[in-house]
């Protein structure tokens, strides 16, 4: 038998990778489900160990399993973070600009507002105002920033939509990463004043209005 070539291994690889996929969603195997041994996929699909291990290696890689020595390979809970930072990280290396950034933020804390009046979550909107009270009291940039991030997290993640929040998450992580924001406490204060704003709006059911506001205040975030 003529060995393989590579240009066959990787679509071998390729091939694997779509049929243990396939295996997942047809056996509905869950978060912290164990796949079968790479032996007994090897005899399933008919090619190598050694393909089997590639492909589960790479499927490891890309966050589907984690392979734990000795144990196997089991399905992961779904995180899209891992493959956002990949991306955010390639887009940073090729120039992307953070005005990108600030743009992307706009238009989904924009769509959770309008989801978070939909779904009237006055309880969501009620803690949102709370720790915009709290943050008056911050005494240095550093409380002042972390309460900055934690508003904008929090709107978020009153959606209480799991993959909007996880694709959300990594964009305002990685915004509030930049070395590019630099603001002082007087500059804070008015932020602080501007979310205050923006829920009392919400609170209201004001869609339109809360979305001008927060479109003002991200806008005016100092780059």
């Amino acid at each position: 038998m003529d060995p393989v070539d590579v240009t066959e291994r990787k679509s071998l690889k390729k091939t694997v990778i779509q049929e243990i996929k396939k295996y997942i969603i047809d056996q509905q195997l869950k978060a912290g489900d164990k796949l079968p041994t790479e032996r007994t996929f090897t005899m399933m699909f008919g090619v190598s160990r050694s393909v089997v291990r590639e492909a589960l290696s790479y499927l490891e890689n890309t966050g589907v399993v984690t392979t734990t020595q000795g144990k196997g390979a089991f399905i992961n809970e779904s995180n899209i973070e891992n493959l956002l930072n990949s991306f955010f990280f390639l887009w940073q290396v090729n120039d992307g600009q953070i005005e990108d950034i600030l743009s992307l933020r706009i238009i989904f804390e924009s769509s959770a507002i309008d989801e978070i009046i939909r779904q009237n979550q006055m309880d969501e909107l009620t803690e949102l105002k709370h720790r915009v009270d709290d943050s008056k009291n911050c005494q240095s940039l550093e409380e002042f920033r972390e309460a900055d991030i934690a508003f904008h997290k929090h709107l978020l993640e009153a959606t209480n939509n799991k993959l909007f929040i996880q694709m959300t998450n990594m964009i305002t992580t990685y915004f509030f990463e930049t070395e590019y924001i630099e603001m002082t406490i007087d500059e804070y204060q008015k932020a602080a004043s501007e979310h205050l704003q923006i829920v009392k709006a919400m609170m209201k059911g004001n869609a339109e209005q809360a979305k001008a506001l927060l479109t003002r205040h991200i806008q005016n975030t100092k780059v």
